[in-house]
């Protein structure tokens, strides 16, 4: 099946020669040329792989004569299930497509086995790549209830609709929209990519009165609607407004619907049950409280069974929801400049309490945190804006006695730091100079989530100029830090206030 031949895509106006592929040929498309991207292999040096499906791998790609990056999507025509005639259909798809939010389509061509498709290069990877990195800062414990905030999912999701608009106004469909096929550009440009399993709705570009239904199954389960699950009837591109719905959820939760279920599974539960809501995702009630009713309106309607009850692009477009989206430079904070930090929090002005907790060890020498119980914590902890940097009270009176250091003696320590919530945390745990470490006790630390990894070095070190002060008997029974990690868009550096910073106690 197997060709050397190397051959751009063909143009009506300027044709190339065809490349015989199994028969076929790729040839004679409507697929046009952006001048002044070569067609040769030799004029390109692959470089990592930023993106691996069943039958294509996506490089980043230097183009010499350009002294260009873009990407390349190289396509094994041996492995690849889709037809000649269908990759014919997905290169003039490709290839027609001119929209700020479409991945753009430089030139294709064909090398060995595989067909070579020369796109932009979007450098900030996928949404799904940011959604994987945001949980990992925020931490398993704060992404339980949001990844990210409404002002970003609405921006990202009205370039994604304006996308989708253009697609269906041009009777096609995309049949796979979700996280790993909306891709981010370093200017905070939003584009639909991977056109893979796209199709033509219309005989004639924009002819939308000769519009068929398709029934070909692709896309990918979690995503996809159930009348193409079914195939009875066919369905249009409304398809892609139940995956939209999809894509919601999922960039608030980090995770589609059923995604923990086999293949099979989720067809019968996106088929039986009730349409999917944000809520399907949680564990617990309330989980996503932070998500309000017009975000919920969206992913409602787009979320109905009946395909002609759901919204078209157009009309979402005018959903209240969407006048929260902000420009591209929002996102290039939010999402590429800011990644790790959280978005303002909508009740900063009201007081919180200290939330307390104990870092102990369990029988087996384990590290593990407990929360102190409601009614304790209420009584041991001051309002945040009260209690500003005033290290907790001893537990015991010194009565002006010396402090005697014992190396074989336990001390009770208190961390207090703010949490990913914002809310002032302390974090008890004991430590006896000849038996713990206070690198240790700072990994713990880490590995419970309880501070974040960048200001490990910081809170050891820290606790070590405690606990050496402690050796010399010194009166001084706390020290106040700077932190490494980043603040919340919102806010500015405040040792009063611990905002910033941490403080770490010796209480008895």
């Amino acid at each position: 099946m197997g060709t050397s031949t190397e051959s751009s895509v063909s143009s009506p106006d300027h044709p190339t020669p065809t490349a015989s592929v199994g028969g076929g040929s790729i040839g004679g498309t409507q697929a046009t040329t952006v001048t002044g991207w070569p067609n040769k292999k030799e004029f390109y040096t692959l470089h990592d792989s930023i993106g691996v499906g069943a039958t294509a791998t996506v490089y980043k790609a230097f183009c010499t004569p350009r002294n260009e990056w873009c990407a390349i999507k190289c396509i094994n025509l041996e492995k690849c299930q889709t037809s000649v005639d269908e990759l014919s259909h997905e290169i003039q798809a490709m290839s027609l497509c001119a929209h700020p939010n479409v991945v753009n389509y430089n030139t294709s061509f064909v090398v060995g086995e595989e067909l070579w498709v020369v796109m932009r290069l979007l450098n900030c990877g996928s949404m799904l790549d940011i959604l994987k990195r945001k949980m990992k800062l925020l931490g398993k414990e704060a992404a339980q209830n949001g990844v990210l905030d409404e002002v970003t999912i609405a921006t990202v999701l009205k370039e994604v609709l304006k996308g989708l608009d253009y697609f269906h106004s041009s009777g096609q469909i995309h049949r796979d929209i979700k996280a790993g096929n909306i891709l981010l550009a370093d200017d905070g440009t939003v584009q639909v990519a991977d056109f893979g399993v796209s199709g033509w709705l219309a005989a004639n570009v924009g002819d939308l009165s000769r519009q068929k239904v398709r029934h070909t199954f692709v896309g990918t389960p979690c995503w996809m609607a159930p009348e193409v699950m079914e195939q009875v009837s066919g369905y249009d591109f409304k398809a892609d407004i139940w995956s939209f719905g999809i894509l919601a959820i999922e960039l608030a939760t980090g995770t589609a619907p059923y995604h923990k279920y086999p293949p099979m599974k989720v067809l019968m539960l996106t088929l039986q049950n009730d349409p999917p809501s944000l809520d399907t995702n949680s564990e617990r009630k309330d989980q996503y409280k932070a998500y309000g009713k017009s975000f919920r309106h969206v992913i409602k309607d787009c979320l109905q069974k009946d395909p002609s009850k759901r919204p078209t692009a157009s009309e979402l477009l005018k959903y209240s929801f969407f006048k929260k989206a902000k420009d591209k430079k929002y996102l290039v904070n939010s999402l590429i400049e800011n990644l790790g930090t959280l978005p303002p929090s909508n009740s900063h002005h009201v007081p919180k309490k200290v939330t307390s907790g104990k870092l102990k060890k369990d029988k087996d020498g384990n590290w593990e945190f407990e929360l102190d119980s409601p009614s304790n914590s209420d009584s041991e902890s001051d309002d945040a804006e009260k209690t500003k940097t005033e290290p907790p009270k001893p537990e015991k009176e010194s009565n002006g006695a010396p402090h005697v250091f014992d190396e074989n003696a336990t001390m009770n320590l208190v961390l207090r730091v703010r949490n990913h919530a914002r809310e002032l945390n302390d974090i008890k745990f004991d430590f006896t100079p000849s038996a713990d470490t206070v690198d240790g006790i700072a990994h713990e630390l880490v590995t419970a989530e309880l501070i974040e990894g960048q200001d490990l070095v910081v809170v050891a070190a820290n606790l070590r100029k405690l606990i050496e002060q402690a050796a010399k008997n010194s009166d001084k029974r706390s020290v106040t830090f700077g932190l490494n990690s980043a603040l919340a868009a919102n806010e500015v550096p405040d040792e009063r206030s611990l905002t910033g910073f941490a403080q770490i106690s010796l209480i008895d």
